[in-house]
């Protein structure tokens, strides 16, 4: 009877372990034993075999690859192309130039720029089905977040000139201007000027105190050197990219959901990595403050949760429907004295904290007034339904013999819209109970931001992130939204749909409408008890 072989497991090392594959074996095994290329679980075996007097040399492994490591290297590999050939097709200074910059021809550029996107894209959408079988720990995240997040820190701006917004608003305001009322003209021709956005260049400041007095300390630092300024900014939303990282897996398992799963929609994916990192949008430090605190409050820490919902409101005024959800859900789940004592927490903690940073910054409280206010509904660009569904109908009124200005006919549907946000979202405040105001206020979010007369790919995130959290987290519409989103912005920051392609965006519309209707359970996963 042969000997028994020694069979030895020696686990991978990772967080958890790797589903089943498979791995190939080169051995040397006398006649009879195991053949060359034998197929084993992923788990490395080692066999031993004694031969004729002596025993045979050990078994010699070549696992595959893990997963894991070929998706991560494969989206570090997207994510570093994306910033070499961005520094070529990107947002660029004025200048032209970022601090690094590869030779070659704009046009040329565009296409391995796109085929980086594409290779990100894939690798995230792999990292994805171990995130969906419950693979991606807190730890791997972290690591996909550094190898993938740090190409694009240090590359140029991509998708967006927002940054150069942030960083004109904080020369106004440490110029001694008020940026609530004064717009970066102010500070001249120039190359920061010539930086900015063109519709941007002449309004004022739409963001908070405790931003724009960021913003201010970053233009009393290093002035105006476009690459410190952007580095120290991108720093800044970076601190909300970590409230993100460190808040979600604790929000999502309060709301019953895989911590892992939510860090790969919400962090993770291009659509995040492209609008926190690459773009460096705010949306990334208010969307950290309004994690943190929602998860505060899911945990029963009401008054440090509502400060930090209140902090960032003091970013982006459309935080404030958090303190508003959280505070409804909280008062309905409280009797007798301590639904007074909750309904003085949720007035005077919020007020308290806005009016303590308004105050801190030297400001004032011109950023709730109505000129700041109304400054993100100026521009009208054709991915925002309302504004396609608006230049549509105005053609179609055209064709039939009614002669109407497209834009009076895209304001009137653009109204309606909001008409119908505000109908949706006190719908929903009226149907909040605990523990279920999270998941009514990703719903909110997203209907406010759809609705809205101004649409841009980040603002998909402040609902995303918080249906993403909960029950909703394995809905494929927010792989698609994760995964293509950003696509309708050109490298440069310009929208890629204009002139005659509302079209396809109200084709898009139409199906997406007939799909939640005709699908119901995606609905009713979404807005848990209400449906």
């Amino acid at each position: 009877m042969p000997p028994v072989p020694d069979l030895r497991l020696r686990p991978d090392g990772g967080s958890r372990p790797e589903p089943p594959t498979s791995a190939s074996l080169e051995l040397d095994a006398p006649p009879g034993g195991v053949a060359d290329g034998a197929t084993v679980p992923a788990h490395t075996v080692v066999v031993r075999t004694p031969g004729a007097g002596t025993d045979a040399p050990a078994g010699r492994v070549r696992p595959r690859p893990s997963p894991f490591v070929t998706w991560v290297a494969l989206g570090t590999a997207g994510a570093l192309g994306l910033a070499l050939f961005g520094s070529r097709v990107g947002a660029l200074p004025v200048e032209g130039r970022w601090w690094f910059s590869l030779p070659g021809g704009r046009i040329a550029d565009g296409i391995p720029f796109y085929v980086s996107v594409a290779v990100l894209t894939a690798a995230w959408l792999g990292l994805g089905r171990q995130a969906r079988r419950g693979g991606l720990g807190s730890r791997r995240a972290w690591v996909v977040l550094g190898a993938w997040g740090v190409p694009l820190a240090l590359g140029p701006p991509l998708f967006s000139r927002d940054l150069y917004s942030y960083m004109a608003q904080g020369l106004v305001a440490h110029g001694g201007h008020d940026p609530y009322t004064a717009s970066a003209s102010v500070l001249g021709p120039g190359p920061v000027l010539a930086s900015v956005a063109e519709v941007w260049r002449h309004t004022p400041a739409p963001y908070g105190p405790l931003f724009v007095s960021s913003t201010r300390a970053v233009a009393a630092l290093f002035g105006s050197s476009f690459t410190a300024d952007i580095l120290a900014l991108r720093v800044l939303e970076l601190a909300g990219v970590a409230l993100v990282m460190v808040f979600v897996p604790r929000l999502a398992r309060t709301m019953g959901a895989d911590p892992g799963l939510a860090l790969w929609l919400v962090v993770l994916s291009p659509l995040s990595l492209f609008s926190f990192i690459a773009s460096g949008h705010n949306d990334a430090l208010m969307l950290g403050l309004l994690v943190a605190g929602l998860a505060l409050v899911a945990e029963r820490r009401m008054t440090l949760g509502l400060c930090l919902c209140a902090l960032a409101i003091t970013v982006k005024i459309p935080a404030a429907g958090a303190v508003v959800f959280v505070g409804a859900g909280w008062l309905r789940s409280e009797r007798g004295r301590e639904r007074l004592w909750a309904l003085a927490r949720v007035v005077v903690v919020p007020v308290a904290t806005v009016v303590a940073v308004t105050a801190a910054s030297g400001l004032g409280f011109g950023w709730l007034g109505p000129s700041a206010l109304r400054v993100p509904t100026d521009v009208r660009v054709l991915p925002t339904p309302s504004v396609a569904v608006g230049s549509l109908l105005g053609q179609v009124l055209s064709g039939v013999g009614v002669h109407v200005q497209r834009h009076a006919v895209v304001t009137v549907v653009q109204w309606v819209c909001v008409a119908a946000s505000a109908v949706i979202v006190l719908w929903l405040l009226s149907k909040v109970r605990r523990p279920d105001d999270v998941r009514l206020l990703g719903v909110a979010l997203a209907a406010f931001v759809l609705l809205s007369p101004t649409v841009w790919p980040w603002y998909l995130l402040w609902g995303l992130a918080l249906l993403a959290a909960g029950a909703a987290q394995r809905a494929r519409t927010l792989v698609v939204v994760g995964a293509l989103a950003m696509l309708v912005v050109g490298p440069g920051g310009t929208p890629l749909l204009s002139g005659e392609l509302f079209v396809p965006v109200v084709a898009v519309l139409v199906v997406a409408a007939w799909w939640l209707v005709r699908h119901r359970r995606w609905a009713a996963v979404a807005l848990g008890r209400v449906v």
